[in-house]
């Protein structure tokens, strides 16, 4: 799902649902934020979570959550990763379970992941993008 559609649902889930919005949203991030964040970790972002943490920020999300680089929020990116990591978690299902992205060479994979904590394994998932990902799970009931 390209960038457009996933605006397209989105500005449709908000008037058709505009309670799904109330919880306030973290602050949006900067490129340079994005660009400290990556040396840090020493990994570059998928390039649709980049553009979502710099459009939407994160943390509250329509029906999800979505960590971001808002360093007073209880879901910060940083708080919830550590360097060296073969996966980043970027956010979780509140019951245990996490979703991430694949680290290869430094490169967050676009294709999103499901880390299921009673097997203690990542498993594929349906979605090839963060967006898709959003727009199944937060913004569809």
């Amino acid at each position: 799902m390209d960038f457009d559609h996933f605006k397209q649902l989105l500005d449709h889930q908000r008037k058709a649902n505009p309670i799904w919005f109330e919880l306030p949203s973290d602050s949006l991030a900067s490129e340079a934020a994005i660009i400290e964040f990556e040396k840090a970790m020493a990994l570059r972002l998928p390039g649709q979570y980049r553009h979502f943490l710099k459009t939407y920020g994160g943390g509250y999300f329509a029906l999800g959550i979505v960590y971001s680089l808002d360093q007073a929020s209880d879901f910060n990116l940083g708080r919830n990763n550590s360097v060296g990591s073969s996966h980043l978690l970027f956010s979780d299902n509140g019951c245990g379970d996490f979703y991430g992205f694949g680290i290869e060479n430094g490169q967050c994979l676009e294709q999103v992941l499901f880390f299921d904590h009673g097997l203690e394994q990542w498993q594929q998932t349906r979605y090839p993008g963060l967006f898709s990902f959003l727009a199944d799970t937060a913004l569809a009931n």
